[in-house]
């Protein structure tokens, strides 16, 4: 299961950051006040290595009576900490493994020494739950996203804006605190190789080798349901309305039980409003869908004549459409075609929703490793 992905953590930490590479240190400096803030992101030269790295913000805030706050916040994608890609997903296993990780890495990159105590008792101010959902019948997750589309969210959510962007590759929910997005894991990656501006998901660099091994495996999809909380608020909010007493450290929100039952919420009110009387109907879209996964052999070409016949016997008498495909054609080809236009298909795009959920709730581990070995 992937609890986590992105999270940003928030440590007591007194020491003024000299110690930050001046290349990419930027600073806020507030003399009137005594506000201080500093902050430090990837290097391009470890970028160009593939050497993933935290991001950093330092700031000293002053409270009254000569007296500051010093704080050390930390973002950064966990799975991609562990495995270089997030892919692969984490489980309540891997605790301990993170926390040697990322003590490591703020050491060997930043010099920041901190105990793991101090990391595992971190408050979190912002965190990313999300789950990976494998397909490997040839199902476009472009299917998935415009059936999302349907839902009308207004009733349970206060939206901002909603984006469908990348050709139909994210859908993407957005709020004062809060973001809901579906979007197809591999049509992301190869958008960030692109240009990672206009990518729904960053970091992109790091992963990027991935690409030709996963475009080998061209009946599998995978499709990224992802809840972002994006404040202390939200995520107290969240934990209450699935009956949570979590405090918010990183040690209590690192756990498969919380993010299996914010991603099923969230998922479920999307679900409960998706008018499924329509989703199975003989659209052209939806009956060359099943007709593509019914064979995934069959050449485009094959899979569109069927498809325009099945629309012909839908409107006219059949006895019309012989005529019509004989006259145009040969009577050995429309018998071949009539033959497979009448073959049943299955009604896949509720199934499809339902696997989500299916894949929501039982949280099972995703790895790379089944894909690129």
């Amino acid at each position: 299961m992937e609890m986590i992905d992105t999270i940003k953590i928030i440590v007591p930490y007194s020491q003024r950051p000299d110690w930050f590479d001046k290349a990419r240190l930027q600073r806020q400096f507030d003399v009137t006040n005594g506000y201080f803030k500093a902050t430090a992101n990837p290097s391009n030269a470890n970028k160009a290595l593939g050497i993933y790295q935290p991001r950093l913000a330092y700031t000293e805030k002053p409270l009254g009576g000569y007296t500051k706050s010093y704080e050390l916040a930390i973002e950064l994608s966990l799975p991609k900490l562990v495995f270089s890609n997030n892919f692969s997903e984490l489980s309540d296993a891997d605790f301990p493994e993170v926390i040697k990780k990322l003590s490591e890495t703020l050491h060997t990159t930043y010099n920041v020494w901190l105990l793991w105590h101090q990391l595992e008792q971190a408050r979190v101010s912002k965190i990313d739950y999300s789950k990976n959902i494998v397909f490997n019948d040839h199902t476009p997750v472009s299917t998935i996203v415009s059936k999302m589309r349907t839902a009308n969210i207004y009733k349970v959510y206060d939206v901002q804006k909603t984006d469908f962007k990348n050709g139909g590759h994210v859908y993407h929910i957005h709020t004062n605190s809060l973001d809901v997005a579906m979007y197809d894991k591999v049509a992301e990656l190869r958008q960030s190789k692109v240009s990672e501006k206009r990518s729904y998901e960053k970091d992109g660099y790091i992963q990027l080798s991935l690409l030709d091994e996963l475009d080998k495996h061209r009946s599998t999809t995978v499709a990224r349901f992802e809840i972002r909380l994006n404040s202390m608020k939200k995520i107290r909010n969240e934990l209450k309305a699935i009956g949570s007493n979590s405090d918010i450290t990183f040690r209590e929100l690192f756990s498969t039980d919380i993010s299996r039952k914010i991603l099923l919420r969230h998922w479920s009110n999307i679900f409960d409003l998706i008018p499924k009387a329509l989703l199975d109907t003989d659209t052209p879209e939806q009956l060359l869908l099943n007709i593509a996964k019914a064979d995934p052999a069959m050449k485009a070409r094959e899979a569109l004549a069927i498809m325009g016949l099945r629309l012909l016997a839908n409107n006219q008498e059949e006895r019309y459409v012989r005529n019509l495909m004989e006259g145009l054609f040969t009577p050995s080809q429309y018998r071949r075609l009539r033959q497979k236009s009448r073959e049943p298909l299955n009604a896949t795009q509720l199934k499809t929703l339902i696997q989500v959920t299916n894949t929501l709730t039982a949280m099972t581990p995703v790895s790379i490793d089944d894909y690129v070995l």
